[in-house]
């Protein structure tokens, strides 16, 4: 019997957020689909309901399925906020992958509360940016 315990925190930072090479492609699949999509991602049916297009719920349920989704205090975390405000095109330059997933929660946990807010990360172009951004950190 083996008595070494596993200390988690300590893989937590190596193994964290690490995909199969299947999952990899199945990103960059993804990603490449969501570069070639061009039509609406999302639709108002009664104002204030929304219906987000079927790839960007593709893409949302990748990162659930993968377990990509980060448990945190999204909603207290105004660091994302501030980000997503800020304007300046070379922001994404140094985001590392746990930042990129961080966004990515906080706005696809936000969604269940505000109707239409995954939808519009990709109508503004920004899901593209993120997903692309996750892809080259698996490279």
């Amino acid at each position: 019997m083996n008595n070494h315990r596993i200390n988690k925190r300590a893989l937590k930072g190596i193994y964290m957020y690490d995909l199969t090479d299947e999952r990899i492609n199945q990103l960059q699949n993804l990603t490449e689909e969501i570069n070639k999509f061009d039509g609406k991602w999302l639709e108002i049916i009664n104002p204030p309901h929304t219906s987000t297009h079927e790839l960007a719920n593709k893409a949302m349920k990748f990162l659930y399925n993968n377990n990509l989704i980060i448990k945190f205090d999204w909603g207290k975390w105004d660091e994302g906020r501030t980000f997503f405000k800020n304007n300046d095109p070379n922001k994404y330059d140094n985001i590392d992958r746990e930042y990129i997933l961080k966004l990515l929660t906080a706005v696809a946990r936000n969604d269940r509360f505000c109707d239409g807010a995954w939808g519009n990360l990709f109508e503004s172009g920004t899901a593209l940016i993120l997903f692309k951004k996750l892809f080259e950190t698996y490279k």
